[in-house]
């Protein structure tokens, strides 16, 4: 294991050490990092928000939907009927039953004899 205490002689070593120091050799992804912050954060954001959406998926798929159900009313009752017969139930089957057909026409017997004029001149 190197000791704390050696000193370092190699030239390009000394050259990236002094770089870390520095910050010289963040400086590219420093830049990278601020040209491309927003596409960052809204990747983030939509890395959260699909998280978020498996893990509550998985907290609420455990979990049964509840059942409503309407209350029993029971097996319908017959509606009791009372029939009323009229004095006038003829005559409404009469006329509900009434025909509107027409007749045939009969062509009437042409008669030459008569005489529309009167014959008292």
């Amino acid at each position: 294991m190197p000791n704390l205490t050696d000193k370092i002689t190699n030239p390009e070593a000394i050259k990236l050490i002094n770089d870390l120091k520095s910050g010289a050799l963040w400086q590219p992804f420093k830049i990278k990092l601020i040209q491309y912050k927003w596409y960052l954060i809204s990747g983030g954001v939509a890395l959260f928000l699909l998280l978020a959406l498996f893990v509550g998926k998985a907290f609420f798929g455990r979990s049964t939907a509840p059942v409503f159900l309407p209350p029993d009313i029971g097996l319908p009752q017959p509606t009791a009927e009372t029939t009323f017969v009229s004095a006038y139930e003829p005559i409404r089957q009469n006329i509900l039953n009434f025909g509107t057909e027409l007749p045939d026409p009969i062509i009437p017997p042409f008669d030459n004899v008569i005489n529309l004029e009167s014959d008292n001149i």
